[in-house]
């Protein structure tokens, strides 16, 4: 009984490790984009575990949804014009932060994996 919960619990932890792996690996470093990445006004860095700081924000009790992207440095004004016209949404710049209107997580990181 005792070695079938512990099976079971490391299968868990397994199990989250393998889905973490797979969403990481699809939002991982690479080292083509270096050109595109010199050329641009503004940067975005990594959280110290490597991965993009870019959040959902919910409030109203789920009623306004919000994507914020932190660790922007450089010209945040051309970054905000960029994300403009890649959500179509309006982007509102926070203190070290933009928020941006609806849920983009996943087309904005795409978008900076992209840029470099």
């Amino acid at each position: 009984m005792l070695i079938s919960s512990l099976e079971r619990l490391a299968r868990q932890q397994f199990s989250f490790l393998q889905r973490r792996a797979v969403v990481q690996s699809s939002f991982a470093k690479s080292s083509s984009n270096s050109n595109i990445a010199e050329k641009l006004p503004f940067k975005v860095t990594r959280t110290p575990s490597g991965n993009l700081a870019v959040y959902v924000k919910i409030r109203a009790h789920g009623t306004l949804v919000y994507t914020v992207i932190r660790h922007i440095y450089g010209d945040v004004d051309a970054m905000k014009k960029q994300l403009r016209i890649l959500c179509e949404s309006p982007v509102r710049e926070r203190l070290g932060s933009l928020e941006v209107h609806g849920l983009h997580v996943k087309k904005i990181k795409r978008w900076l994996v992209q840029c470099g």
